[in-house]
C-alpha cells in the first residue's frame, strides 16, 4: 500500500466519533447540566474536544473521575466519589455520569455510588461507551433516558406550538442552523417550545410535551426520541429532509403545514418568494459572464441528514452534477436513489479514496479529513461535516433555510469565479 493510500486509511477510514461524545453532546446542550465522564482522561479530552468546537467553555461543566489502570481492576467508586463531590454541597440542576468503554466493563452500580455521594439533583446515568455504537447512537441513547426519567406523565398540547428534535451545536455550524430553523417557524406563526438537545435548560424539559407537534431535524440523532414521546405520550412528529436549498425550505415549511397548519403560512411563503426572485436574478448576472455552475463530480461525506438534505439541494437547485456520490446511510430516505447517482457506505474507503483521486474539476462536500486528499487548484471544497481544520467560520451564517441557502450557493459561486479567472490568466 503506498503512503498516499495508507494515510487516507488511517486517517479518513471513519469521520464518525464514539457513543460518549454523542453522550456528552446532548449533555451538553443543557446549558445548566454537568457532564461527569466516568473514564481516563483520554477519552474525555476527546468528547470534550469535539463539543468545545461550538461552546469554548464546556470544560467549566465537564469533569472526568480520570480512571487508571487500578480503577480498572479494582473499581471506580473512590473515583467517582471524588469527583462528585464537589456538588453535594451546590448541586447542578441535572448531573450526568457517561461511562466509558473500560469504565462500562468494570461493571460498579454508577447510580447507587452517585447516590451514596449525597447528591440530590437529578441523576442520569448512561453506559455510552464507543463499545455501544457511534456519536449519532450515544446522543439518541442520552436523549431517550433523560426523556424517560424526567418528562411529566401528563400532556398538554398547546396550538402552534412546535420541539425540534435532534438538534446539536456539536454538528458543524449546528447552532446556527438551529438559530434559521426557529426564525422560519416563527415567520410561519409557530412558536418553537423546545430545541432539544440545543440551547435548552434541564428546566425546559418540564415543558416538552406541551406542544401539539415534534419536528426531528437530524434523524439519526432524533428519531429514537421522537418515538419515545409519540409512544409514551401520544405526540406526534415528522422527519422531513432538513431544509436545504430554498425549494428544500418551501418543501419543508409545506411538509410541517400538512401536520400542522401554519398561523401565518403567508409570511413565510412571501419571504420565500423574494428570496428566490432576488437570487435568481444575481445568479443569472453571474451565469451571463461566468457560464454555469458544473460539476464533473460530486462527493458529499456527512452526518446522514445532513448529507442527504445538502445532495437534494445541490441535485435540484444549486449546480449541475453529472455524476453525485453521497458517502451517507440512505436508511430512511426515499429519495435517496432519485437524488445519487452512486450511493457509498461511510467507511467504503476504497471507493471514496478513488473518487477522492479523480475529483479534479468536481466538488466535495465534507470535512477536512477528506479535502486533504484532493488538489484544491483542481478540486471545489465546501466543508460542512466535523473535522474542520483548513476552514474558518465565524459569522452567524446558517447553512439550512433561506439564509443558509444564499451562504452555500454564493461560496460556491465564489469559488467557481475564482477558479476561472486564475484559468483565464
Amino acid at each position: 500500500m503506498g503512503e498516499r493510500e495508507k494515510s487516507f486509511d488511517d486517517v479518513c477510514m471513519c469521520t464518525d466519533t464514539c457513543a460518549l461524545a454523542g453522550a456528552s453532546a446532548f449533555f451538553a446542550g443543557l446549558q445548566d447540566a454537568v457532564i461527569v465522564v466516568n473514564g481516563p482522561l483520554w477519552c474525555y479530552f476527546f468528547a470534550m474536544r469535539h463539543i468545545e468546537h461550538s461552546q469554548s467553555t464546556i470544560s467549566h461543566r465537564m469533569i472526568c473521575t480520570q480512571l487508571d489502570n487500578d480503577a480498572i481492576v479494582f473499581g471506580a467508586e473512590e473515583y467517582l466519589r471524588e469527583a462528585l463531590a464537589p456538588y453535594a454541597a451546590e448541586p447542578p440542576l441535572l448531573l450526568a455520569i457517561i461511562s466509558s468503554c473500560a469504565a462500562g466493563l468494570i461493571g460498579d452500580d454508577i447510580e447507587a455510588i452517585a447516590r451514596g455521594a449525597g447528591l440530590s439533583c437529578p441523576i442520569a446515568v448512561l453506559d455510552s461507551s464507543g463499545l455501544s455504537g457511534s456519536f449519532a447512537d450515544g446522543w439518541d441513547k442520552a436523549a431517550c433516558a433523560v426523556l424517560s426519567a424526567f418528562l411529566p406523565e401528563q400532556r398538554a398540547g398547546q396550538a402552534n406550538a412546535v420541539n425540534l428534535i435532534g438538534v446539536t451545536s456539536a454538528y458543524y455550524n449546528g447552532e446556527n442552523d438551529a438559530h434559521e430553523l426557529m426564525r422560519l417557524l416563527a415567520l410561519a406563526g409557530y412558536h418553537v417550545n423546545v430545541a432539544l438537545g440545543c440551547d435548552m435548560s434541564a428546566a425546559d424539559l418540564s415543558g416538552l410535551t406541551q406542544a401539539a407537534l415534534n419536528i426531528v431535524v437530524h434523524d439519526e440523532l432524533g428519531g429514537g426520541a421522537a418515538r419515545l414521546l409519540a409512544e409514551t405520550c401520544g405526540m406526534p412528529c415528522i422527519a422531513p429532509l432538513p431544509p436545504y436549498g430554498r425549494a428544500g425550505t418551501r418543501k419543508w415549511l409545506v411538509e410541517i403545514g400538512r401536520a400542522l397548519p401554519a398561523p401565518r403560512a403567508d409570511a413565510a411563503e412571501e419571504e420565500i418568494t423574494r428570496v428566490t426572485r432576488e437570487d435568481f436574478l444575481r445568479i443569472n448576472e453571474c451565469k451571463s459572464l461566468w457560464g454555469e455552475l458544473r460539476y464533473e463530480t460530486a462527493l458529499i461525506r456527512a452526518p446522514r441528514s445532513t448529507a442527504w438534505g445538502i445532495a437534494q439541494a445541490l441535485r435540484t437547485e444549486w449546480a449541475d452534477v453529472c455524476h453525485l456520490a453521497v458517502a451517507a446511510d440512505a436508511e430512511g430516505v426515499p429519495t435517496a436513489a432519485p437524488i445519487a447517482d452512486e450511493i457509498l457506505g461511510e467507511t467504503d474507503a476504497v471507493r471514496i479514496r478513488e473518487l477522492l483521486n479523480g475529483l479534479d474539476g468536481g466538488l466535495l462536500i465534507g470535512s477536512s479529513n477528506e479535502s486533504a486528499h484532493i488538489n484544491p487548484r483542481t478540486a471545489a471544497y465546501f466543508s460542512a461535516a466535523y473535522p474542520v481544520q483548513d476552514a474558518l467560520h465565524l459569522s452567524d451564517a446558517p447553512f439550512m433555510g433561506l439564509r443558509g441557502a444564499r451562504h452555500i450557493e454564493e461560496r460556491l459561486w465564489n469559488d467557481n469565479i475564482l477558479r476561472r479567472k486564475v484559468l483565464i490568466s
